[in-house]
């Protein structure tokens, strides 16, 4: 029997790298080795779609997005609360994976996770690792609104079917806040790594970086570009066709 997939999102988080010769880079995270799921590979940090991220309270939480325009951009046959919950999706598990929160106090600042913030902050992702419905909670007790006007859709992948575990998965890219640091959550994931495009490209070619085959053909669009401000520009009215490989290609196709 085929295995259904289920809805899912990614987000690739961009920052400019002022290193010599460099153009930006992108957040990768590492699945831990004894992961259900590509275990032991570099992926964005992402997730299934949950069925708090589509509730209808879900739309007065966020910023510059309405359910409407969440359809026009994502999937005109969707339900609205549904396409909208694709971006909420991938704020949550960008905060739930990798402790970056995409979300404003005031806009058009993104909110800034200080020293005296930490501990409370970690107990947050601890939460919403337990139990993803707390997520709309916490956004509403800390006065926060999701930054979803920051994410751009890129990419669709839906994974082989002859894989026993499938995904339908939207990518979006968005800029990381600048006043706060990633850090894998040691649970799904065990390394965190800020590298450029060409290079993950490059270590993945030279065997010295496991990365999946969707994961990889991102990373690898993405090498194309000059800078975060390019790559977010390329996304606007982007044409996103729906990619499924007809083999499992997704580690080393």
């Amino acid at each position: 029997m085929v295995a259904v997939p289920r809805d899912s999102s990614t987000l690739v988080l961009l920052r400019p790298d002022n290193g010599p010769g460099a153009r930006f880079e992108v957040l990768m995270l590492r699945r831990h080795a004894r992961s259900s799921f590509l275990p032991g590979t570099y992926v964005f940090p992402g997730g299934a779609l949950e069925a708090a991220d589509c509730a209808d309270q879900m739309e007065g939480m966020c910023y510059g997005m309405t359910s409407l325009q969440a359809r026009e951009t994502i999937d005109g046959d969707s339900p609205p609360v549904k396409a909208l919950g694709f971006f909420v999706a991938a704020i949550r598990e960008a905060f739930e994976e990798a402790g970056i929160l995409l979300a404003y106090r005031e806009p058009p600042h993104l909110v800034a996770i200080g020293e005296e913030d930490e501990s409370r902050f970690a107990e947050y992702r601890r939460q919403v690792s337990q139990d993803p419905s707390s997520f709309a909670t916490i956004i509403r007790e800390e006065g926060l609104v999701l930054a979803t006007d920051k994410l751009s859709y890129f990419a669709h992948w839906i994974t082989p079917h002859v894989s026993p575990i499938r995904f339908d998965t939207r990518f979006f890219v968005a800029p990381a806040p600048p006043d706060q640091e990633a850090l894998h959550d040691e649970l799904e994931t065990t390394d965190s790594v800020w590298i450029s495009p060409q290079e993950a490209v490059e270590k993945r070619r030279r065997g010295e970086m496991a990365i999946p085959y969707p994961t990889y053909c991102n990373v690898r669009d993405l090498a194309q570009f000059s800078s975060v401000e390019a790559v977010i520009s390329s996304a606007r009215g982007k044409e996103i066709p729906a990619i499924q490989p007809l083999l499992d290609m997704l580690t080393f196709g």
